[in-house]
């Protein structure tokens, strides 16, 4: 069976292959995804532009692309691909097999622990730490909610685990000191999180860490430091706040790769539990930027997240069983690499490299021109998530405005002595 491929591919293929490209071989297309014709002409430029930097043997593929992103040899922006509803629907699907959901356990062959899907307003009471990281800016907030809701249960202050510095990929812009959560780092960005909601800073600081670049290796030689340096050798039972989709392929390498290091008495004793939350399905309701289904979601969705895990053969993830990569994942993945490599898409839709490395040097492009993770943009958008969730908090008794005001700076033991007489409508 041919593949279906997108008009971007298309056009990208031909170029590749010196072919000529006139516009009236892809009117159709073109025109159905929203384009005009006069875009047409300013993509083919562009791709002929990415083309060149992927044929330059004295360029990495990194080097390329910070070229390409700085550049300003053609005039007009870039066209972004602009994906079908159909694809949309795609990405969605998509999405929601990434989750673990509520009363899911997951075993695999060869590791002797369960990885636990739980509601994250209803964690189990022996939870030793949140891990937050994953570089969503989103995954605060469903940490923040179940951290007070498991105070409240248990009236234990759970501890923090913050991971992350910047995106391997070097699309994050944690330079303007002017921000007031979008700075330094992920790291850095969860904990404001948590302090803008008045929580003691012995609490949040607890378990600060030199942060570390985001690969998913970094972040589970940090974790396995923490481990080894709070717990040491105890079992612990950690629960694991990322954005959802990305919990299949935590629980596939994170597990894999502690598995290895509890042979080895690296680190032992660690227990997986995944939050379970779900985002919107309307897409007129996903206001941050790395859900934009037109944006970052298809690279975290589709390029990332879900991809990874069909990538089993060889490679230091456990199988979790989703045998064939799907068709319709096939024309997406290679519009959506900008969190991930060509390879990828070669591996899993059979894409040309050089083909995939034009589409990911175009997406890195789109990214910077439409400013999909401009520092400004995102903070602005933590900023409003950061308003939601305090509303939230005071409105189920959770907190009350005067933790939020001073909390942070009270110690540990006097923060959660109001936090408790708050919670129980003391005060």
């Amino acid at each position: 069976m041919t593949r279906r491929i997108s008009v971007y591919e298309q056009i990208v293929q031909a170029v590749c292959e010196q072919r000529e490209v006139e516009y009236r071989d892809y009117a159709r297309a073109w025109c159905r995804r929203g384009h005009y014709k006069e875009e047409f002409i300013t993509f083919v430029s562009y791709v002929r532009y990415a083309s060149e930097l992927a044929s330059k043997k004295d360029l990495t593929l990194k080097e390329a692309i910070e070229k390409a992103k700085n550049a300003r040899e053609i005039k007009e922006p870039i066209p972004e691909f602009l994906l079908l509803p159909s694809e949309k629907k795609t990405i969605l699907r998509a999405e929601e097999q990434g989750r673990i959901k509520a009363g899911e356990v997951i075993r695999f062959e060869g590791y002797n622990r369960e990885i636990i899907g739980c509601d994250y307003s209803r964690l189990p009471e022996d939870t030793d730490a949140f891990v937050v990281f994953s570089g969503h800016p989103g995954a605060a907030s469903p940490a923040v909610y179940a951290w007070f809701k498991h105070f409240r249960r248990t009236d234990r202050a759970v501890k923090l685990i913050f991971l992350g510095l910047k995106d391997n990929q070097g699309n994050s812009d944690f330079s303007d000191s002017r921000l007031e959560y979008n700075v330094g780092s992920e790291q850095e960005l969860y904990r404001r999180y948590f302090k803008a909601m008045g929580v003691s800073h012995e609490i949040v600081d607890e378990c600060i860490s030199e942060a570390y670049d985001i690969s998913t290796e970094d972040n589970i030689e940090r974790l396995a430091a923490i481990k080894n340096k709070i717990w040491g050798d105890k079992e612990v039972r950690l629960v694991m706040f990322g954005y959802p989709v990305y919990q299949t392929r935590i629980a596939t390498e994170f597990a894999w790769s502690f598995a290895q290091m509890e042979k080895t008495g690296k680190c032992t004793g660690v227990n997986f539990i995944m939050p379970s939350y779900k985002p919107s399905q309307s897409e007129y309701e996903r206001y941050f930027s790395y859900d934009n289904l037109n944006g970052i979601a298809s690279d975290i969705i589709i390029g990332n997240c879900t991809a990874h895990p069909y990538r089993t053969k060889g490679e230091p993830r456990f199988d979790i069983g989703w045998g064939k990569y799907p068709e319709a994942y096939k024309k997406i993945l290679p519009l959506s690499l900008v969190y991930s490599y060509p390879n990828v898409a070669n591996e899993l839709a059979g894409t040309d490299i050089k083909v995939a490395t034009v589409l990911k040097i175009l997406r890195a492009i789109q990214h910077k021109t439409y400013g999909y993770e401009h520092p400004k943009k995102t903070d602005k958008q933590i900023s409003y998530n950061v308003l939601e969730m305090r509303r939230r908090l005071l409105e189920e008794n959770l907190t009350d405005k005067g933790l939020i005001r001073e909390g942070y700076g009270l110690s540990k033991q006097e923060y959660l002595g109001r936090l408790r007489s708050c919670q129980r409508g003391e005060n």
